[in-house]
Formats: C-alpha cells, structure tokens, sequence
C-alpha cells in the first residue's frame, strides 16, 4: 500500500506542475517576439518548482519509512516511487512517438498538444538539446531521479542546508532585532 501512496505522491506532485504549466501558457504563448524563448524560460521556472516540490514531498515520505517501516526498506525504492509514478506520462510518451507519425490532421494536433504539455515543465530540456531522442530520454528520468534523491535524502536523514555564499560561518545577527 506505500508503493501506491508513494508513486500516486509523484504523480500528483508532478500533475500539478503540468496543470500550472498548461493553465498559465497563456501569457507566453501571447508573446509575438521569440515565443519559443519565453515558453523554455517558462517551462524552466516550472521545472524548478516541480522538481523542489517533489524532493520535498519524497524526503518526508523517507524520513517517515525510514522510522516507521516494519520491512527492511532501501534508499532505492523512492526510484521505484518516481517510476511508477510518472508512468503515465511514460505511457503518453510512448503512445505519442508509436501513434504521432500516423496520425494526420486534427488528432495528430491533439495528440501533440497533450504530449507537450505532458512534458511542459521539461520542455526547456527538449529544446536545448534539440528535439533529439536522447534529450526525451533525459527528460524521462529525471523525474524519477529527483524522486529517489528526495527518498534517500529522507532515508538517511540528509537535508539541503542553506549556507552562506562565501563562508562557512552562520550569521547569527537578526536583523530585525538590531
């Protein structure tokens, strides 16, 4: 039962990110001038969101095993959690690049318009590396990958702690408070 709790997490962390992406491409579409450059720059701030917002959601899930599970668990099963949880958008993925090149017409629009926003918050990625099946691929696992860093990261106890740029030093001054 937390291999389903776990991935349905993944997958509805990364929903939402692909819902916001959908419901606000609006203002970068609008754009007239370098309409691809704003729809990468957007899709990179979605992709950050996204991915802080399902390390976050995978690190509580570790943490939470890590303490309360009765089976020997690993750090390896927030991969598994990242897998099947973006696993629709795998299947989308597929489904596209066997059925897209005989499709015409309106449902080859359709079917492309879906895919796009499936893979909205990584089309940055896409583009960057042009179109190409390797840039496709790398935008399947990385999914998946932030998934098992946020799992191990909660499984081991590790958290991103914000340091000071240029010095090892906390500044202890508040201030509010001077």
């Amino acid at each position: 039962m937390t291999l389903l709790k776990g991935s349905f997490r993944t997958l509805a962390s990364y929903s939402a990110g692909v819902f916001l992406f959908s419901f606000f491409l609006i203002a970068p579409l609008s754009m007239e001038n370098n309409r691809s450059t704003w729809i990468s720059v957007y899709s990179l701030v979605f992709f950050i969101f996204t991915v802080i917002f399902i390390y976050q959601q995978l690190r509580k899930i570790g943490e939470f095993e890590s303490v309360h599970s009765e089976k020997k668990t690993t750090p390896f099963k927030g991969l598994i959690y990242g897998f099947l949880g973006f696993s629709p958008f795998l299947v989308l993925e597929l489904i596209y690049f066997l059925v897209f090149p005989i499709l015409e017409g309106t449902s080859a629009s359709i079917l492309h318009a879906i895919f796009r926003c499936g893979f909205g918050p990584m089309y940055f990625i896409i583009r960057f590396l042009g179109y190409t099946w390797y840039a496709h691929v790398l935008a399947s696992v990385i999914i998946p990958i932030v998934a098992f860093l946020g799992y191990a990261a909660g499984f081991m106890g590790k958290e991103l702690k914000h340091k000071k740029l240029f010095s090892g030093k906390k500044d202890l001054e508040d201030f509010l408070n001077d």
